[in-house]
C-alpha cells in the first residue's frame, strides 16, 4: 500500500508512461476493473442482503463475516473509483487533486487493513469453536463485538499514520504496516488452521461427537472452518505480490523495472487484491446452503414483477422447515387458491 508513494510518483506521472500506454490498453484496464467493481458490490450486497433477510444466517460467527463483508462493499463503493480517477487522470496528463489522492491512499490502507485482521479474527475464533466447543458456545456475544471492533479499531489507527510518515520514516511505517497487518496475521491464521486440521485428525469422530458435541454439529463446524481457510487462502494470493512489491520500492527501488513497467505492476498487483473482495460471495454460496436458499429468493424478489412473503424467514429448533414465496403478475389480481400465481418452495434447513 506504501507502494503507491514511490511507484505512481514515477510511474503515473513518468512521461515513458504517457507516450508508450495506449488508449486500447487504457481501455483494457478500465473495463477490468469497472467489471470487478460491479462484480464486488453485487456480490457483497447480496451476501449483506441475504444476512439482513434471513435470521437464521445471523449467527456469531456470521456475524464476523459480514463484518469482512462491509470491508469488501467499501472497497468497490470507494477505494476502486478513486483508483479509476487517479490513473486515467495521470493518462490525460491532468494531474489529480493532492488531497483526493491521500484521501485515496489513507482509505485504502484502512480497509485493506480491516479486512486482513477481520479474517485473523474469523480464523482465531474458527480455532475456538473446533478445540474449546463447549466454552465456545458460552461466549457472550461482547466477546464477538470486540473481536469484530478492534480489527476496525486498528485499522484506524495504522491509517490516521499514513499522512504523516511520507517522505520522513517511510521506512519504518512500511516495515510496521507489513508486519502487523499481514505477516503477524498470516501467521496466526496458519497456526490456528492448522490446530484444526491436526485436532480433527488426531481425535476420532466418535470420541468427539460422545464427549463434546452433536455429530452433525462438529462436521458443520469442521465445514464452516474449511470454508474461512479457503477465504483466507485466496486472500494470501491476493495480498502478498502487493506487500512484496511494496517492501522491494522501499528498501530496494533499484530493483523495480521501468517507469512503465512499474506502472503495469501497481496496476496488476491492485487488481489482484482488490479482486479478493468479489471471491467470497462464491465461497459462501458453494459452501452454505442456507446462503444459496436466501440468493434464490432475493433473485425471486428482484425478478418476479410481484412477491409475497408467506411465512417469514426465521430460527427454528426443527430440522427444517419450508417457507414460500409467491410471484404474482403486475395486475394485481392473486389468490390462494388461484393457479396463476407461480409458487416456489425453499427449503431453509440447518447449515
Amino acid at each position: 500500500m506504501s507502494l503507491e508513494n514511490k511507484t505512481e510518483a514515477q510511474a503515473g506521472n513518468s512521461s515513458v508512461y504517457l507516450t508508450n500506454m495506449s488508449n486500447l490498453e487504457l481501455g483494457i484496464m478500465v473495463a477490468l476493473y469497472v467489471l470487478l467493481l460491479v462484480a464486488i458490490i453485487t456480490g457483497n450486497g447480496l451476501v449483506l442482503s441475504a444476512f439482513s433477510i434471513n435470521k437464521r444466517l445471523r449467527t456469531a460467527t456470521n456475524t464476523l463475516i459480514m463484518g469482512l463483508a462491509v470491508s469488501d462493499i467499501l472497497v468497490g463503493f470507494v477505494s476502486i473509483p478513486c483508483w479509476l480517477h487517479i490513473f486515467i487522470s495521470s493518462h490525460k496528463q491532468s494531474p489529480h487533486d493532492p488531497t483526493t489522492y491521500q484521501f485515496y491512499i489513507t482509505f485504502d490502507i484502512f480497509i485493506g487493513s480491516a479486512s486482513i485482521l477481520q479474517l485473523t479474527s474469523i480464523s482465531i475464533e474458527r480455532c475456538h469453536a473446533i478445540v474449546r466447543p463447549l466454552r465456545h458456545r458460552t461466549l457472550p456475544m461482547k466477546v464477538f463485538y470486540a473481536m469484530i471492533a478492534i480489527p476496525w479499531m486498528y485499522a484506524v489507527l495504522i491509517a490516521s499514520l499514513q499522512p504523516v510518515q511520507f517522505e520522513r520514516w517511510t521506512e519504518v511505517y512500511t516495515l510496521l504496516m507489513t508486519t502487523t497487518c499481514f505477516f503477524i496475521p498470516f501467521l496466526i491464521i496458519l497456526v490456528a488452521y492448522v490446530t484444526i486440521y491436526l485436532y480433527a485428525r488426531s481425535k476420532p469422530t466418535s470420541m468427539l461427537t460422545r464427549h463434546r458435541m452433536p455429530k452433525k454439529a462438529y462436521k458443520n463446524e469442521i465445514r464452516l472452518s474449511a470454508t474461512v481457510a479457503l477465504i483466507t487462502m485466496l486472500f494470501v494470493i491476493a495480498w502478498l505480490p502487493l506487500f512484496v512489491v511494496s517492501v522491494m520500492a522501499t528498501y530496494y527501488p533499484q530493483q523495480l523495472p521501468s517507469p512503465l513497467g512499474i506502472d503495469r505492476l501497481l496496476k496488476f498487483v491492485k487488481f489482484c487484491h482488490y479482486s479478493n473482495s468479489s471471491l467470497n460471495l462464491f465461497v459462501y454460496a458453494y459452501r452454505n446452503r442456507d446462503m444459496i436458499y436466501t440468493f434464490r429468493y432475493i433473485g425471486y424478489k428482484l425478478l418476479c414483477k410481484e412477491s409475497k412473503l408467506q411465512i417469514p424467514l426465521v430460527r427454528s429448533g426443527t430440522a427444517s422447515h419450508r417457507t414460500t414465496w409467491q410471484c404474482s403478475s403486475m395486475n394485481g389480481k392473486t389468490s390462494e387458491n388461484n393457479s396463476k400465481g407461480e409458487e416456489i418452495l425453499i427449503r431453509v434447513s440447518d447449515v
